[in-house]
């Protein structure tokens, strides 16, 4: 079902894949590589039946899904798709799916209940940045009311809602604002997961170019620190799990790692992952010698992201 390497999140690293959809439909997004040269499509589903026949032959006791490549909430026969699933695999504890906000947005609360009903548990949700201007820069085609409205709708839909924060979308001259506006629409919409992610220039993304041309200042490792400290600062929200489950968050010394980003609940282990936080910005303040994911990837120690 796949004719290039499939995407998902760590969290679905050890789930059945199905192929819903080829690509991505927006595709537009700077920084990111994934689908540049794929033409986005809707499978048949006779194609996805036929594969989902078939799941436990590649996936042998799986117990979770992921439906992908991505936002397969565009397609028609969903319902249908992720009943198959279910009655293929009753057992599954979650039936999980990338999906844009947007489509979250245009989408009525009554077709999205539809989708959550059928057996569709989780949604992975891009929200990169909750700051305007910078959402306008990365192309992320979306505004931060269209990601409050959006999360807030597949949260009253029932679905377990996961957005992804991109650290460093603003460089080195726009974590204030990048972290306060990100905070805002993260309180609004009180996502059950927060999953950190950060900026890793690749290649073939419209980023890579502007950074090279020198129009685009990556985030230093200091202020890096200071962006996650400031945003989680700012996070009021219950019964949430914020993590940093992605080596892109690490930071490296000579000695070996150093810093691979916090993790827990809020807001029971706010003070706790902030007095990591505090430790670590410490100690970079006092060194030149602490490198992240992108200082590796330019120096050749470590293959692209």
């Amino acid at each position: 079902m796949y004719d290039f390497m499939p995407y998902r999140p760590p969290s679905e690293a050890n789930s059945a894949l199905i192929r819903v959809t080829r690509g991505c439909p927006w595709n537009r997004c700077v920084f990111c590589g994934m689908y540049r040269d794929t033409k986005f499509e809707l499978r048949l589903y006779d194609e996805i039946a036929n594969d989902i026949e078939q799941i436990e032959d590649f996936f042998p006791g799986c117990e979770t899904v992921f439906i992908g490549d991505s936002n397969s909430l565009l397609h028609k026969d969903l319902v249908e798709i992720v009943k198959l699933i279910k009655k293929t695999l009753p057992d599954a504890k979650r039936i999980t799916s990338y999906a844009r906000v947007h489509t979250l947005h245009v989408k009525k609360v009554q077709q999205l209940k539809a989708i959550r009903e059928a057996g569709l548990t989780r949604l992975h949700v891009g929200l990169e940045s909750g700051d305007e201007k910078i959402l306008k820069r990365i192309s992320k085609g979306t505004t931060p009311e269209i990601m409050i409205d959006g999360g807030r709708k597949a949260k009253q839909a029932g679905f377990e809602l996961c957005f992804y924060v991109l650290c460093g979308i603003g460089g080195d001259t726009q974590w204030q604002t990048h972290a306060d506006g990100t905070a805002k629409v993260i309180n609004a919409v009180n996502p059950d997961f927060v999953r950190l992610r950060t900026l890793s220039l690749v290649p073939n993304a419209p980023l890579f170019e502007t950074w090279k041309e020198g129009e685009f200042e990556l985030i230093t490792p200091l202020n890096r620190l200071n962006e996650t400290k400031r945003l989680i600062e700012q996070l009021d929200v219950s019964g949430c799990e914020l993590a940093s489950d992605h080596v892109t968050n690490y930071l490296w010394a000579p000695e070996g790692i150093i810093y691979q980003g916090v993790d827990g609940k809020l807001p029971q282990e706010k003070q706790w992952m902030l007095e990591i936080l505090d430790a670590t910005i410490e100690k970079v303040k006092t060194r030149d010698d602490v490198a992240d994911a992108n200082t590796l990837v330019q120096q050749g120690y470590i293959q692209r992201l």
